[in-house]
């Protein structure tokens, strides 16, 4: 059956947007740590605790689990993934091979304009790094801002959705992993400049160069992850000693 735009309830558009807004503050609670991995995630206690259906939240799921940030498991429901240390080194493989094209094919694109927004990201970015009192959840958003906005001007726009979908599967990891890259004035001052680095070589439009700085840097976290990946096992480790069981529901947390 062939559905007009006058037979196309409103309803459907409101139902999308608000699964998408369950989306963003089931994000926001997996950054911020209310959920971590193995967490159950009960569409019931959800719907309940964010006052909404059913129907929604169950949605959401869906997309978190076509994010690869959840699994249905049988039996037991839908519960946040566990990210082994391979699970972590191949989504840094996936990074390393995308994230330099889409930056040499912004070079392609970028304008004046354009660097003078990224200007403004970086300068906020540094701010953060270099305020005590800034938490790392905003820290994070800044530097995924600034990293979108040079990727999203190479317009290749199925490449950006895959990126952007590997940054999502690493939501858990990517809190305790770049707050340990700020642990000493050195660490920041060195996070600080390689994004001084990526927009020099968009101002000089040098497409090899901006290439080369992003192969580099995530060839060096390759490299660098089993320390990292020990830290964050660690945290989550931590955070489950302080009382809460492995694999709690929502309503437990809450």
């Amino acid at each position: 059956m062939r559905i007009t735009m006058q037979e196309n309830p409103e309803g459907l558009f409101q139902k999308n947007a608000l699964s998408e807004q369950v989306i963003d503050i089931l994000m926001e609670w997996i950054m911020e740590g209310k959920l971590q991995m193995g967490d159950r995630l009960n569409a019931n206690d959800l719907a309940k605790t964010l006052g909404v259906s059913r129907m929604p939240v169950r949605e959401a799921l869906l997309d978190l689990e076509k994010r690869g940030l959840a699994e249905s498991i049988p039996y037991v429901g839908m519960r946040l993934v566990k990210l082994s240390e391979e699970d972590i080194k191949q989504i840094y493989m996936v990074r390393r091979a995308l994230e330099p094209i889409a930056a040499r094919f912004a070079c392609h694109n970028v304008t004046d304009k354009d660097i003078a927004e990224l200007e403004d990201l970086h300068q906020e970015y540094e701010r953060l790094v270099w305020d005590p009192a800034a938490s790392p959840i905003d820290t994070y958003r800044q530097n995924r801002r600034f990293h979108f906005a040079i990727y999203k001007l190479g317009k290749l726009d199925r490449v950006n959705a895959l990126i952007e979908q590997v940054w999502d599967n690493l939501a858990f990891f990517k809190l305790i992993f770049g707050h340990s890259l700020l642990d000493t004035d050195e660490s920041k001052r060195r996070i600080v400049q390689v994004h001084r680095n990526y927009l020099n070589a968009l101002i000089a439009r040098d497409e090899d160069k901006i290439f080369d700085l992003f192969a580099d840097n995530l060839s060096r976290r390759l490299s660098d992850l089993p320390y990292y990946v020990d830290a964050y096992t660690h945290e989550q480790k931590k955070a489950r000693s302080s009382g809460e069981p492995a694999g709690s529901s929502l309503r437990e947390k809450m």
